[in-house]
């Protein structure tokens, strides 16, 4: 086995079928010492260590399949329907008072779900519509919800702490008055 040979770190080529090759410059995980193995033919690793001749560095250029639900929005539209999206978007921040944490990711997939319902409609697509329309119901949804939480009767709170004083400052004032109502009474 190649891996079993011995051969100092600084070595940049190892022996292979009797002609000298370039070494595989990767760590292995075991030892933390360098890889004795060969590296492929216009790469600096071997086949263990992630050359691929059929794979040259991943993806075909543009592919979004890596990026992450949510977070490149923009990236997974083109430049008619950025412009829907930000109508959309805009719409929501005059409709909701947003924070800008988890109302802001709920209106920004909001905003996609309604342009890509949109784009449904306008392209005729059925099945698209109606998925779309239920994501885009339920994102409105969860907004209302968050909204619905932060909202007192004395007015709109932006966190949940300024919520949870407002009612303790309600329950503090409801114990005064009984403290009061009993102290008459007698």
């Amino acid at each position: 086995m190649a891996n079993k040979r011995i051969l100092p770190d600084d070595q940049d080529w190892v022996d292979s079928f009797g002609n000298r090759v370039q070494r595989c410059t990767a760590k292995t995980k075991s030892s933390g010492k360098r890889c004795t193995n060969p590296a492929v033919k216009g790469y600096t690793v071997c086949r263990f260590h992630g050359a691929n001749p059929k794979n040259h560095g991943g993806g075909k250029p543009g592919n979004l399949n890596a990026l992450k639900h949510g977070a490149y929005v923009k990236k997974l539209l083109t430049d008619e329907e950025k412009v829907i999206f930000e109508f959309a978007l805009e719409s929501i921040h005059s409709d909701f008072e947003l924070n800008q944490s988890t109302d802001l990711m709920q209106a920004s997939m909001a905003a996609f779900y309604f342009t890509k319902w949109h784009c449904a409609v306008m392209g005729n697509a059925d099945a698209a519509i109606g998925n779309f329309d239920v994501l885009f119901r339920k994102q409105l949804e969860a907004l209302k919800a968050t909204r619905v939480q932060r909202d007192t009767s004395t007015g709109t709170n932006t966190t949940p702490a300024e919520w949870a004083v407002a009612l303790l400052a309600r329950v503090k004032e409801s114990k005064e008055k009984e403290a009061n109502g009993d102290k008459t009474k007698k």
